[in-house]
Order: C-alpha cells, then sequence, then structure tokens
C-alpha cells in the first residue's frame, strides 16, 4: 500500500525546482488596490471560494475552520497576490492521506474531504496553484470537471488520488501556461483497475512549458503516439507514466527533444526491452530512471554506461538476466540502485567489485534483494561510506554478518532476513549506527547477544527478528525504542515475563507480533491508549487474563493458543476489526450480540474455547456483519441450537465449522442459495439429524464436506456430480478458498484477507491440522451416520477428492465399479456397512491411495492384487469381516487360481445340490433296508397286510432302522 504515494525523496532536484518557481509567484502577504472591499479580499472571488466550501459534504481536518471573516486571504489554504489581492492559489490536499497511505487504509475517512467541486472557481481567474488531492471529491462515474480548463492562469494543478473516472478532458490543452500536471490515479477505493482514460492524448502538445507530468493509472492504451507527443515537451523534467497500459512503437525513436528531462517513470508499464535505440537512452540529462515491475528479460545495454548524469536507476521487478556490472562503470554519481527480483546468480563480493568504484563513496541505497547472489557480505563493505539503505533480503548468503557493517554510520535501512547467516549479532554490529531506523534480520539463525544494560544509539520505528534467537529472557533494549512502529518479535525463543514497560514503548506501534514464544503475563484491561494498532499477533504464549478493551482502528487481532479466560466483553471496541482469532483459550460464557455490529469482520475464529449457548441473533440492522463474513470458525466449544439462520446473509462465507458442538436439526436447504462460495464445512459431531439436502450439491465451490458423527439419515443424493470443485481439475478456476495465508516481511503491502490458523480435518483415521495447504484438501467424510440404499455411481466423477470416508453406516448394495476412476484418492473408508459383491479390480489403479478399509462388510471374492494395494500399512486389516473374502493378504485361499464371483455362485450351486442328493440316498437306502427286514420277517409284502402279527413288530424294524442310521 505504500506504493500509492510517491515517497518525498523521489520528488528529485528537478521537481524541486520546478516547485520552487512555481510557489515563486504566490505569496501570504494581504492583498491591497481598489478592488477590496472585505478588509483586502475581492468580493467576487471570496463568494467563489465560500461556494466552493457549500459543495463539501464533509471535513474531517477542519481545513475549513477558518473559513470565516471578510477577509479570504486570511483563510487556510488560500494566498492571495501582494500585488493585485486577487486570489493565487487554493491548496486543500488530504495531508493525512497522503503522508500515512498505510494508517489512512484502516481509517473510518480516509479521503478527508467529500463532496464536489463547484464551478464557481472559474471566478479565480488569477488562480495559479490549485491543489485538491487526497479528497473524494468525484463519485461514481464521474469525470474531472472540464470547467477547470477555463483557468488559464493555473502554472500548478494537482488532482491526484481523487477517485476520478471516465475520459480525462480535453479542455485541460487550455491551460497553457501549466508547468505542473498531476492526474496521478494510482488510489482507488472503487476499483483496481484503471478508472481515467485518455483517448486523445494531442491536447498536451498545448502545453509546451509543462516541466512536471504525472499520468500515473490513467489508461492510455488507446494512444499509439504517445512517444511522439510527450517528444515535443522539451521543457518536460519530470514524466511518470506508471501502470499506463502503454503501447510501445514497434519502431523506436532515436532522436528525443527531451534535452531538460531529468526523471523518467515507466515503471509497471509493460516495458519488455531496454533497446538502446529506444528514444530516453540519448537524453544525457537524466539523473532518475525508473524501469521497475516490467517485462526486461536481457542484458544491460552498453548505452546505459553512456548516461553519465544518472544518480537514480530502479530496475527491480525484470527478468534480467546475465547482469554486468562492469558496464555501470562510468557512472560516478550513481547513489541509488535496485535490482530486486533480478537473477543476478554470482557471489555477491565479485558483483560489487564490479560496480563503479568510482560511486563507491557516494551509494546511498542498493537493494539486491530476491537475487539469488550467493557468498558472504565483504568486510570491505565499510567502504560505501554513505550508504543508508542496505537490502539483501531473500538471497543465499551466509556465514556471519561481518562487523564492519557497524562502522556505515549513515546506515538507516538494514534488510538481511531470509538469508542462510548464522553467528551471533553483538553491540559491536550496532554501537555507532546511531541513525538506524529500520532493522530485518528475520529467518536466519542468527542469536542476539545483547547485554541487559546495554543502550542502543538509534531509535527503531521497523524492528523484525522472527525467528531470531533472542532470548530466554526478554531483550531489554526494547524498552529504549519508543518510538517502534513495526515491531516483530515471534518464534525468538523467549521465555519469559512480560516486563511492565512493554506495553508503554508499543504504544504508537501499527504492527506488532510477538507469537511463538513462551511469554507469560496478564493483559491490560484496556489497549484502547493504542491508537495507532492496526495488526496484533499474540497467539501461542502464555498470556492470561480476560479479552481487553481494543484499539479503534485495530483490522486484525490474533490472540489464540494462550490462556485467556472469563467471557467475552460485551463491547471489546475496534469496530472495525476484519480477524478476530481467539482460538484455543478458556473463554467461556456465550458470544456476545456485540459480534453482529462487526461490520468489516472477514474472519472470526473461536474455537476450542469453553462458550456455551446459542449464537446470537443479529437484527435487521446489523446483519451488514453478514455480508462480509468470510470465515467463521467455532468447533470443539459447548454451543446449541439449529443450524444458525444468520448466515443466510453471509453471501461471501467461503469456510465454515461448527464440528465438535451440540447443533441440532436439520442441515437447512437454502445453503445452495444463500452460500454461493461456500468451500470448506465441517459439522461434524454435532447432533444434526434428517436427510443430506440435495441443494447442498449445488455449491460449485465446495471442495470439504464433513458431517460425520451425526444423526443423518436417508441416501446420498444422486447429484453429486454437481459438485465442480471436486472435480476440475484446472487450478486456474477461481477457488475462494485462497487466501494470502503468510505474513509478508513487510506488512505495508498485506491488503488481503487471510486465515492463516490451523483447520482440523479428519483423514486416513487421523485428526491432522492444515493451514495453507488447506486448498489442496477435497474431502467428503460422511461417516458414523444413518445412511442407506447404494453408494451412487455419480460418486465417482469426483476425482479430485483424496478422501471420501462413508464408514459406519448401513450401506448396501456393490461397489462402484468405477471406484478406480478416484486417482487423486489417498484414502478410502467403507467399513461397518452392509456392502456385497465383488472388490472392483480398478480400486488397485489408484496410486495415490495409501489407507484403505473395506473391513465389515459382505464382500467376496478374490481381493485385486497389484499397484498400489500392495503397499498398504498392515493390508490384512482392510479386509477383516468380510466372510467370503480369499487372496492375498488374506490366509484365506481361493479355490482355484482364478476365481471369480461366477465362479464361487457356481461352487455355491454344486454344494447345494451335492448336499441334497446326499440326504435324498441316505433316506432312501434307510427304507430300502428297512423293507427288506420286513421281508424276511413276515415272507414279503403280500402278507403284511393279512398278518398283523407282523404289524405288531414294527417297533422291532424302526429299532434296527435307527440303528444303523446312527451307525
Amino acid at each position: 500500500m505504500a506504493s500509492f504515494a510517491a515517497p518525498v525523496s523521489s520528488m528529485d532536484a528537478a521537481a524541486a525546482l520546478c516547485l520552487v518557481l512555481i510557489l515563486a509567484t504566490t505569496t501570504t502577504s494581504p492583498v491591497y488596490g481598489q478592488q477590496t472591499n472585505n478588509g483586502g479580499c475581492i468580493t467576487k472571488e471570496r463568494d467563489a471560494l465560500l461556494s466552493f466550501r457549500a459543495g463539501i459534504r464533509s471535513d474531517p481536518q477542519n481545513l475549513f475552520s477558518s473559513w470565516n471573516g471578510r477577509d479570504c486571504c486570511q483563510w487556510s489554504g488560500v494566498r492571495c497576490s501582494n500585488r493585485t489581492g486577487h486570489v493565487v492559489k487554493l491548496d486543500v490536499r488530504n495531508g493525512l492521506f497522503l503522508d500515512d497511505i498505510y494508517r489512512s487504509w484502516y481509517s473510518e475517512n480516509p479521503h478527508g474531504m467529500r463532496g464536489n467541486i463547484s464551478s464557481s472557481l472559474v471566478a479565480l481567474h488569477h488562480l495559479e496553484y490549485l491543489d485538491l488531492s487526497g479528497n473524494y471529491l468525484s463519485g461514481v462515474d464521474v469525470p474531472i470537471p472540464g470547467f477547470l480548463g477555463s483557468l488559464q492562469s493555473l502554472r500548478y494543478l494537482n488532482l491526484s488520488s481523487m477517485d476520478f473516472h471516465g475520459k480525462v478532458p480535453p479542455q485541460l490543452g487550455n491551460l497553457s501556461r501549466l508547468l505542473y500536471l498531476d492526474l496521478n490515479n494510482n488510489w482507488n477505493h472503487n476499483s483496481y483497475g484503471m478508472m481515467l482514460h485518455i483517448e486523445d492524448i494531442s491536447w498536451l502538445l498545448r502545453l509546451a512549458l509543462l516541466r512536471f507530468l504525472d499520468l500515473t493509472s490513467v489508461n492510455l492504451s488507446a494512444i499509439g503516439n504517445w512517444v511522439q507527443v510527450v517528444n515535443t515537451l522539451y521543457n518536460l523534467r519530470v514524466l511518470r507514466l506508471r501502470r499506463c497500459g502503454l503501447v510501445f512503437p514497434q519502431t523506436p525513436t532515436v532522436h528525443s527533444n527531451l534535452t531538460s528531462l531529468q526523471i523518467p517513470d515507466l515503471s509497471d508499464t509493460g516495458f519488455h526491452t531496454i533497446n538502446p535505440t529506444y528514444w530516453f537512452w540519448d537524453v544525457g540529462t537524466i539523473m532518475h530512471l525508473d524501469l521497475t515491475n516490467n517485462e526486461i528479460a536481457e542484458a544491460f545495454p552498453d548505452a546505459m554506461g553512456n548516461m553519465t548524469s544518472l544518480e537514480v536507476l530502479h530496475l527491480g521487478g525484470n527478468h534480467l538476466t546475465s547482469i554486468k556490472p562492469e558496464v555501470l562503470g562510468n557512472l560516478c554519481y550513481l547513489r541509488v540502485l535496485t535490482l530486486w527480483s533480478n537473477l543476478i546468480n554470482q557471489d555477491i563480493s565479485q558483483f560489487l567489485q564490479g560496480l563503479p568504484h568510482c560511486a563507491w563513496s557516494k551509494m546511498e541505497l542498493l537493494d539486491m534483494s530476491c537475487t539469488n547472489v550467493t557468498g558472504e557480505i565483504p568486510r570491505w563493505i565499510n567502504q560505501w561510506t554513505d550508504l543508508s539503505t542496505l537490502q539483501l533480503s531473500s538471497n543465499r548468503l551466509e556465514g556471519s554478518v561481518p562487523s564492519e557493517i557497524g562502522m556505515l554510520g549513515k546506515l538507516k535501512q538494514l534488510y538481511l532476513d531470509g538469508n542462510y547467516f548464522n553467528g551471533s549479532i553483538s553491540e559491536e554490529h550496532l554501537d555507532t549506527l546511531v541513525n538506524l531506523e529500520e532493522l530485518d534480520l528475520s529467518y536466519n539463525s542468527l542469536h542476539l547477544m545483547i547485554s541487559s544494560n546495554w543502550i542502543p544509539p538509534f531509535k527503531l520505528r521497523r524492528a523484525y527478528f522472527p525467528r531470531c534467537k533472542m532470548g530466554p529472557h526478554f531483550p531489554l533494549w526494547l524498552n529504549w525504542q519508543k518510538g517502534v512502529v513495526y515491531l516483530d518479535i515471534s518464534d525468538a525463543g523467549i521465555v519469559d515475563n512480560l516486563p511492565d514497560w512493554f506495553w508503554s514503548v508499543v504504544s504508537n506501534v501499527q504492527y506488532l507480533n510477538i507469537s511463538f514464544n513462551q511469554i507469560s503475563g496478564r493483559l491490560p484491561r484496556t489497549l484502547e491508549f493504542m491508537s495507532s494498532a492496526v495488526i496484533f499477533d499474540l497467539n501461542s504464549n502464555n498470556l492470561t487474563g480476560t479479552l481487553p478493551l481494543l484499539p479503534r482502528q485495530l483490522a486484525e487481532l490474533d490472540i489464540s493458543r494462550n490462556s485467556l479466560s472469563g467471557p467475552l466483553p460485551r463491547n471489546f471496541g475496534a469496530p472495525f476489526i476484519e480477524e478476530l482469532l481467539l482460538s484455543e483459550n478458556s473463554i467461556n460464557g456465550s458470544i456476545p450480540t456485540y459480534i453482529c455490529q462487526l461490520q468489516s469482520l472477514l474472519v472470526l475464529d473461536l474455537a476450542k474455547n469453553l462458550l456455551a449457548g446459542h449464537l446470537p441473533v443479529c437484527s435487521e440492522e446489523t446483519k451488514k456483519l453478514n455480508r462480509s463474513i468470510r470465515a467463521l470458525v467455532l468447533y470443539e466449544n459447548n454451543l446449541s441450537g439449529e443450524f444458525p439462520s444468520f448466515l443466510k446473509s453471509c453471501s461471501e462465507l467461503v469456510l465454515l465449522d461448527l464440528a465438535h458442538n451440540n447443533f441440532v436439526g436439520e442441515l437447512p436447504a437454502w445453503l445452495a442459495n444463500k452460500l454461493p462460495n461456500l468451500s470448506y464445512l465441517r459439522l461434524r459431531h454435532n447432533k444434526f439429524s434428517g436427510s443430506i439436502p440435495g441443494q447442498l450439491t449445488q455449491l460449485e465451490h465446495l471442495q470439504y464436506v464433513d458431517l460425520a458423527d451425526n444423526r443423518i439419515s436417508g441416501s446420498i443424493p444422486h447429484s453429486l456430480a454437481n459438485l465442480k470443485a471436486m472435480i476440475q481439475e484446472d487450478q486456474t478456476i477461481w477457488n475462494p478458498l485462497v487466501w494470502s495465508y503468510e505474513r509478508p516481511a513487510n506488512p505495508d503491502t498485506n491488503d488481503s484477507p487471510k486465515y492463516d490458523d490451523s483447520l482440523a480435518v479428519v483423514i486416513k483415521g487421523q485428526d491432522l491440522d492444515y493451514t495453507s495447504t488447506i486448498i489442496y484438501i477435497v474431502g467428503l467424510d460422511l461417516s458414523c451416520n444413518s445412511l442407506v440404499g447404494e453408494i451412487p455411481d455419480e460418486l465417482t466423477s469426483l476425482v479430485r477428492m483424496n478422501n471420501l470416508n462413508i464408514s459406519h453406516n448401513q450401506l448396501s448394495g456393490r461397489i462402484p465399479e468405477k471406484v478406480g476412476s478416484l486417482r487423486s484418492l489417498e484414502s478410502l473408508d467403507l467399513s461397518f456397512n452392509e456392502l456385497s459383491g465383488d472388490i472392483p479390480s480398478g480400486l488397485s489403479d489408484i496410486m495415490m491411495l495409501s489407507k484403505l478399509n473395506l473391513s465389515y462388510n459382505n464382500l467376496s471374492g478374490r481381493i485385486p492384487s497389484g499397484n498400489q494395494l500392495q503397499s498398504l500399512i498392515d493390508p490384512a486389516s482392510s479386509y477383516i469381516g468380510n466372510n467370503y473374502l480369499c487372496g492375498t493378504p488374506l490366509s484365506r485361499n481361493c479355490w482355484e487360481p482364478d476365481v471369480t464371483r461366477g465362479d464361487i455362485e457356481e461352487h455355491q450351486d454344486e454344494a447345494k445340490y451335492f448336499y441334497l442328493g446326499l440326504a435324498a440316498g441316505f433316506v432312501f437306502g434307510l427304507w430300502l433296508v428297512f423293507i427288506i427286514f420286513l421281508f424276511r420277517s413276515c415272507g414279503g409284502f403280500a402278507m403284511c397286510g393279512a398278518m398283523p402279527s407282523c404289524w405288531a413288530r414294527l417297533p422291532e424294524a424302526q429299532g434296527l432302522a435307527l440303528q444303523l442310521r446312527r451307525g
């Protein structure tokens, strides 16, 4: 965000001279002359100023508080000529916004004045200086007023950062006396695109006196002749065309008329070559050249060595290769060189040796961050005596930090973060750095060996030490850094109590991070005195107490994994907070309704606390919260009630985790319509009942669903194929779950919502925690419910799934034949159901599979072999409880070498007929013996009917038959 306003240092000598010439035309003296009758103020011009003020609806800086009385020349921002008495200057710029972009981003009214620009200003015929910058005096689709072209006396016009839209009026070409024109449109709350555009730039030809021109973020993509037009402005000294969408001519302009040009800024323009035939290479007056963030992918041209006036060279953010610093050997006035994010791929000593030796003692800023330089910082770095900024972040530098750096007495900014430095940093490195303001030693293996009674000679504004060993005791030298604005001592090995002076030292911070230490202490009851605070990260410590009253401007708060207790206050302040992370504490009571009033809230994480009761019912007046929130994480509490109805208004919700609570009732059918961006849904271990609503499958961004351990019944919906996020393998498709997870080294640039706490996922039978990698987890967990019916074939279309668990239900039927299509599966659990039939052979084609559980079903047949199934851990346990499975890894052998399901059914039929025939033969043989016995005893069948004595011997025959049956 700091890039939205040009730093003062970039207004080099040429721009400063331009301003001096302009300001020389004005004076603060009172007016004299016959035209004045209001105590030195011309009535017509006074009325014009009052009409301008009437168009302003809000004035948070109170710029108009002095606009009373008869003498308008004494009003704030108004200056008159001491010769004619006419108003010659009107300056109502929003100084707060332009001077502190980072802080104003989170302020209630970052744009200062609001209203419109009254056409009454055209009455100020003698106005030479007009500055309205940083104010919101436009609106949606409101262009720059064309009537400003009537102010033909203007020499200075600044309309930067005002949110104008539409076409730049060509009437500005009437301002033929103009020396300074700033239409910088870089700051725009309504859109990130270029809202101003120019279709015909020929009106610039009439501004022959122009010395300063800034068209940053004004769309010039429709202009093909911009080089030719700009080339006519021979008085031009400062040219800024950053982010203009420039179209570069195929035939470069060889000769340039810009004989006075000192500062060309062509950063972020898509500039693709530094061909020496381009127009600015032969301008010998250039002192400041900015080609940052372009597409240049070649070596330095030799022509660059001829720009002997060059003092500032910005080439960062390109793709330069084979960089030979010797090309710059003649640039003896070089003071600033930025090469960040180019691949230098050299030893740092070798590269620095190649830079012009005649400039070593003049060099003020050197930025070689992210350039893949290696080796150790040379000890002769102390010869760069004027160096005030040294940035070597994110390289492969190693060894110890030389103590000679401590001899650079003018050093203000030292960034050594993200390397492989080791050893210690002692007072010797820091004792003489009296001007040091910014120090970043983070993400190295450094140990700060500083005595407890050392008094630093500097006053740091930015201090970054994450993963540097500063402990175990709290670094007492920080007590002398009362002006610190950004402080990060996270993961620094501190095991100590928070000192009493700490909150006083950090009273002016905007960014504070003491996370991942073992810092103890009780939080103060209020932090409202920290009026500048924007980001607090205190997570993973041993802090106690209750949640304090928070600073009003606070945007992000993380006190998770501490020992906070007590209830949440009914009103904890921070009405503009965006991220509130309080998980893994011992906070009890209920969630206050104040949550409903947090209109900017994006992330709310209260997981793993002792909260109970129902979620608050937000009134219609407070449901603005619901439109912004993106992540609601409440798992492992004792919350109850039905599915939260206030979520109907949470149209931006991406992540919802209500697991391990006591919620009841059915899942609502409005989920798909009201939560179109929902990607992560975790409701496990509650008491939800009813069936799975078919509308749930209409959520095209839904990639993780966990409804396990509930009381859900019915069947699995056949509309699973609608879950596009579980099907599409194109990673370029927009995924609302993708956020910024890791805090960048410079928090100024962090303007994206994030959720960097861990999310619990049950996969492979384990509870695993994920942070940024959650975007790669695609899963469906319906286990431990009362689902019935068959597994729908549509489930096999969810090819991105890496976790599928539908165990412990009452599912029947067969495993879908196309289960092998789920090539991304790492874990598959179908255990404890009533599934039957054979195991599809395609299961062996899932190469990612590492956890398989098909136990306790009614599966039969030979277990498939080959590929990944042979490498499962404890594979036999995957199949137990299925009495008709056979083959490896079970000890039960199959009957045939290649037994199929048909073979088993055929053998089962043969066995059935065999036993039936055996029983029939036994009965027939028994009766045959019985009959023979009768014949022998009674002389034949025919005699039995006439001889009752034969029937009398039947019991004897029956006894014989019984003996035969037993024998």
